[in-house]
């Protein structure tokens, strides 16, 4: 995931992608709350108390559906007009601010080949050679799948953005409808300034010497 090559990234995501389809993700995560419910529901009335059986279900459909909540983003990526690719000491390049970049404002999604396991070990003797390698867990944390952003023909400009803490960009992993990392401005970004993101202390398992806060 530290950028390594001066090749442009050109892939994203359409603009306004996700608002067509943010009533239809809410509905479905309602409708699933309403069948645990109801099926919690219909096993508590053989007992004579249906509203104390279906309090179980309703809570847990309620935590998974907040859970796998879309994480919306209502303005277009970032692009080369607003971001420039540039040398990060000790680092390689890096991705910098070329305008203001308010707090709370939608950045870019990491994107790049999604792979499975099988996939992932047949590219990979060893996962220290993927360093563009970003893991994405499904509901509750099961299922894991993989990005890849090694190649920059399949990937977007995230695969420029490098490790930082504390971190100019909050990441946030969305499991529902599709499994996404995505990224917003953690505080309010000035002309210069660089665009990272926290790798997490697993990515520098062995690679403790490449490390820079």
């Amino acid at each position: 995931m530290q950028p390594l090559s001066t090749n442009r990234a050109t892939v994203s995501p359409p603009a306004g992608a996700d608002q067509p389809f943010i009533a239809a993700r809410f509905a479905c995560l309602a409708l699933a709350t309403v069948c645990f419910s109801a099926a919690a529901g219909l096993e508590g009335s053989k007992m004579g108390q249906p509203l104390v059986a279906a309090l179980p279900g309703t809570l847990a459909a309620a935590a998974l559906a907040y859970r796998a909540k879309p994480a919306l983003a209502l303005t277009p990526p970032l692009t080369l007009d607003d971001v420039s690719i540039k040398e990060a000491p000790g680092k390689g390049e890096g991705l910098f601010a070329r305008r203001r970049i308010e707090k709370g404002e939608f950045v870019m999604d990491y994107l790049g080949e999604e792979m499975d396991d099988a996939a992932v070990n047949e590219r990979y003797r060893d996962l220290i050679e993927a360093r563009y390698l970003l893991g994405l867990r499904g509901p509750l944390g099961l299922d894991q799948t993989w990005v890849d952003a090694v190649n920059p023909e399949k990937s977007n400009l995230g695969r420029y953005i490098n490790h930082g803490r504390p971190a100019s960009l909050r990441k946030v992993r969305q499991r529902f409808p599709d499994r996404r990392l995505r990224f917003f401005a953690a505080r309010d970004l000035e002309v210069g300034d660089e665009l990272t993101f926290d790798y997490g202390d697993d990515y520098w398992l062995g690679r403790e010497n490449e490390l820079r806060e």
